[in-house]
């Protein structure tokens, strides 16, 4: 698993951006949040542990996260976008019944589509709906 702290001090340190006590405190609120939130979950929690961050602050340094790869945005086509902190290639699935996002092994698709069509593939994502377990019997 990757060190989401050792990375995003690297960012910050290359990018001679300053390590805050609202960013310290935005990153240890993501990083404890492992549903795939989205920018106004992690707020939420965020105001919690400071009210005095602003939405913002919190926009501005998760999309730093995404721009500097210590975070994946994961696009999700009929609700907000949600955020990664899970590094290694992956999919996700999505319940239509209740929002959850949950990380999927990777199928080895990419050597393939790599192998087949001598494609360079730089990034990608797939997000399966359906329903999770506990909403399979909904």
């Amino acid at each position: 698993m990757v060190n989401v702290t050792a990375k995003c001090n690297e960012a910050a340190t290359v990018k001679a951006e300053r390590n805050t006590k609202q960013k310290e405190t935005i990153r240890r609120v993501f990083e404890s949040m492992r549903n795939h939130p989205t920018a106004e979950m992690i707020c939420e929690e965020v105001f919690k542990a400071d009210p005095k961050i602003g939405r913002a602050t919190v926009y501005r340094v998760l999309n730093s996260y995404v721009r500097h790869g210590t975070a994946l945005r994961v696009p999700v086509y009929d609700g907000a976008d949600r955020f990664d902190i899970t590094l290694y290639p992956h999919s996700h699935a999505k319940c239509r019944i209740c929002g959850a996002v949950c990380d999927i092994v990777s199928d080895g698709t990419l050597p393939k589509v790599t192998e087949a069509h001598g494609f360079s593939v730089e990034g990608g994502a797939v997000l399966y709906y359906g329903r999770c377990s506990a909403c399979v019997e909904i």
